[in-house]
Parts: C-alpha cells; sequence; structure tokens
C-alpha cells in the first residue's frame, strides 16, 4: 500500500519531496494498469488520467485528490466534495508557458509562418500569394482570465493588441482592461478571439455555429483551454471564412488522424502540449506534491 498513487509521470524533484516528506509513492506508469493502485492510496496525483466515481468510492482511505495541471475536468468534483475529499489543482504553475504557446499560435497564424517555411523551401514559389497581417492594431477578445488569460493580456498588449475581456463578475477596474458581459454582442468586433476557459457546464459548446458566424471575416480563433468549450464540427464549417484557427485542445483526446480539422489549411494544432516545458512541468509538480503532503499531514 502506498501513500501516493502517481498516475502518470511527474517531475523527479516531486517525487524526491514526496519521498523526503516520508511518503511512500506507487507510480501507475510502471504498470500495465495505471490505475491499481488508486484504490489503497491515501492522495492521488493525476495529469491527463481520467477518474471515475466508482474509483473514488473504491478508495475508503483517500484523503486527497491533487490534479497536475489547472482543469479538474478529468475528475468527478462533485463525488469527490460529496464524500469530503478535497480536489487541489496548480492555479498559475503553467501560466507562462501556456501564454507562450497562445502567442506562438496567434504569431504563426498572423505571420503565416508554415506556409512562408514551405514556399522558402520550394525556391519561392508562391511567395506573391503569401497575405500576413500585422497584429499591432488588431482587436484582441479575452475569454478566461485566470492566471493564462491574465499573462496572454498582457504579453498582447506588448504587441500593441487592443485587449478587451470576456467575464461573467470582472469590472474594468479589478481587470484593469475593459470588460464586455454579452459574449455574442462582442464577437464581431474580436478580430481575435482567444479561449482561457475551464470545461464546465456553463462552457460546453460555448463556441458555436452562432458564435463563430457573428466573428468578422478573417478573425483568428485560438484556443489553449478546453477543447469541449468550442463546437468542431461548427468550427470545421466556419473555417473558410477565419483568418486562423490555432488549437491546442479537442473535444476527444488524443484527436484522431482523421480529425477534420486536421484537413483544414488554415489551421494550426499542438496536442495539448502548451504547459509542457521543464519549468512549468516542474512548478506543477512541485505543487501537487505539496497539496499531497499537506493534506496528509506528512
Amino acid at each position: 500500500m502506498a501513500d501516493v498513487h502517481v498516475t502518470e509521470p511527474i517531475h523527479p524533484d516531486a517525487l524526491a519531496l514526496l519521498a523526503a516528506a516520508g511518503l511512500s509513492v506507487s507510480c501507475g506508469w510502471e504498470d500495465s494498469d495505471p490505475a491499481a493502485g488508486l484504490a489503497a492510496a491515501r492522495a492521488w496525483i493525476l495529469r491527463t488520467f481520467v477518474v471515475s466515481p466508482a474509483m473514488i468510492a473504491g478508495a475508503p482511505a483517500l484523503q486527497a485528490i491533487c490534479k497536475h495541471g489547472v482543469g479538474t475536468d478529468n475528475i468527478p468534483v462533485a463525488e469527490a466534495e460529496r464524500r469530503g475529499i478535497p480536489v487541489f489543482n496548480t492555479p498559475g504553475a503553467n501560466a507562462n508557458a501556456v501564454a507562450e504557446h497562445t502567442m506562438m499560435l496567434l504569431l504563426a497564424l498572423a505571420r503565416q509562418a508554415v506556409a512562408m517555411d514551405r514556399v522558402a523551401r520550394t525556391g519561392f514559389q508562391g511567395v506573391e500569394r503569401l497575405a500576413p497581417v500585422e497584429l499591432s492594431g488588431r482587436r484582441m477578445l479575452i475569454a478566461g482570465f485566470g492566471p493564462i488569460g491574465q499573462r496572454v493580456a498582457h504579453l498582447a498588449r506588448a504587441f500593441g493588441i487592443e485587449v478587451t475581456l470576456w467575464h461573467r463578475r470582472l469590472s474594468a477596474e479589478d481587470a484593469g482592461l475593459p470588460v464586455v458581459r454579452d459574449l455574442r454582442a462582442a464577437l464581431p468586433a474580436a478580430q481575435i478571439l482567444s479561449l482561457h476557459l475551464p470545461l464546465n457546464e456553463g462552457t460546453r459548446g460555448l463556441i458555436g455555429a452562432a458564435e463563430l458566424a457573428a466573428l468578422p471575416e478573417g478573425a483568428i480563433l485560438i484556443n489553449t483551454g478546453r477543447g469541449g468549450v468550442v463546437d468542431e464540427a461548427a468550427l470545421v464549417a466556419a473555417a473558410p471564412r477565419l483568418g486562423g484557427i490555432g488549437l491546442d485542445v479537442f473535444e476527444t483526446e488524443p484527436a484522431r488522424p482523421t480529425d477534420p480539422l486536421f484537413a483544414l489549411p488554415n489551421a494550426l494544432v499542438s496536442p495539448h502540449a502548451a504547459a509542457r516545458g521543464d519549468q512549468s512541468f516542474r512548478r506543477m509538480g512541485m505543487m501537487a506534491a505539496e497539496a499531497a503532503i499537506r493534506a496528509l499531514g506528512a
């Protein structure tokens, strides 16, 4: 029986921290079944591994669930709360990495980086058809203003982008930015829509056919939040009138190689990897380990 079951690899420093606190650890990725050690553990550390209410019910000693990351949509939080089991995440640990990834997608789409690379490799054929756009003076609407959204706003403004925030509760005074309450009404002015929202019943399918149609012709959509926030079928249909689509997340992960999104010539995608990188990976691991240590009183 281990004190902490870790379903997927985390930074070695985080494992060392758990050991230094006197906690035994079982590593799910070393077993044929990463869920095998869940039932006996007193705390779980999860990355993307999906746990069910039945798994929680089958772990009588469980005292804490620690998410290695921010989004907790792979955890039945309501069931955990019903059983008095706290769920922790690592807010801010990956904010800089995800924000930089967001800007990478935006810059690559606006400046047509992939197309330029191909043209350069083929004797500059078709260079006259390239039509990159400048970001300075463009209007960005940010949906979601946690640590990632805040960092994106800071970086975007450094490029001269005019940033507006869609938020249900924050005021302009609190955010330090113009804030709109009506998402649909704000979309026609959004030349860039950047999504940094968790996936829950209030955000699932938030950006559908009507919202995509409300965006101006040539708008760029970036989603580094959660895939289910965008209706992907509607996005594929709307793609021809958009200036670019940048996605790090998908409704189903891993995405199927035959996903219609991959056939879009104006889409740039990455494999839910925006948070990756040694620094953010270590921060997430350390914060998750610290939460487990506190919860177990070690």
